[in-house]
């Protein structure tokens, strides 16, 4: 019994992954560990396909003003995620605004973004269906009800950090 609760542990916290924190002189978020092994367990997270759910529970775990939005069922049958997107800044031609380079840029006030302390700015975006009574269930369907959650993260200079969120919700008119 307790091979089969420290196997339980060790699959649990391999799949949370670590906590990116930013270098000092930056605020890292004390309550990472926390934070990832919360939004790991919510239902609307621990169904979702591995590498959404993976960039969600990093976006948890790394500095941030509030967690990942939460999403509820709006119908009384379960949302339907039909389209997903994992949103990143790697491979991004570096530039004066989020790099430094020095003998350019090496002495001015940093932007509202900065250099993100080192840190890539990661989201994602989640679009599912709600399967609202007299409304239609396919995604394709311009009457269909559709939500879409957005999550961008991007850790700031020295003042800290900060989470940009937005929720769509509603359908298109006929």
């Amino acid at each position: 019994m307790l091979m089969i609760a420290l196997l339980a542990v060790l699959m649990l916290g391999a799949n949370r992954g670590y906590a990116e924190q930013p270098p000092f002189p930056c605020h890292p978020n004390p309550n990472a560990d926390q934070d990832m092994a919360a939004v790991a367990a919510r239902g609307d997270i621990a169904s979702l396909p591995a590498p959404l759910q993976s960039q969600i529970v990093r976006i948890a775990g790394r500095p941030h003003s509030q967690l990942p939005t939460q999403a509820f069922n709006e119908a009384d049958g379960a949302s339907q995620l039909f389209q997903y997107y994992l949103l990143d800044t790697n491979g991004f031609e570096p530039n004066v605004f989020t790099t430094i380079f020095p003998g350019v840029n090496d002495h001015v006030q940093l932007t509202a973004a900065g250099t993100n302390c080192g840190l890539p700015t990661i989201g994602t975006v989640r679009v599912v269906l709600e399967p609202k009574p007299d409304l239609p269930t396919d995604p394709n369907d311009p009457r269909a009800f559709i939500d879409v959650f957005t999550e961008i993260q991007l850790s700031r200079n020295r003042l800290g950090s900060s989470t940009l969120r937005t929720a769509v919700y509603g359908r298109i008119p006929r």
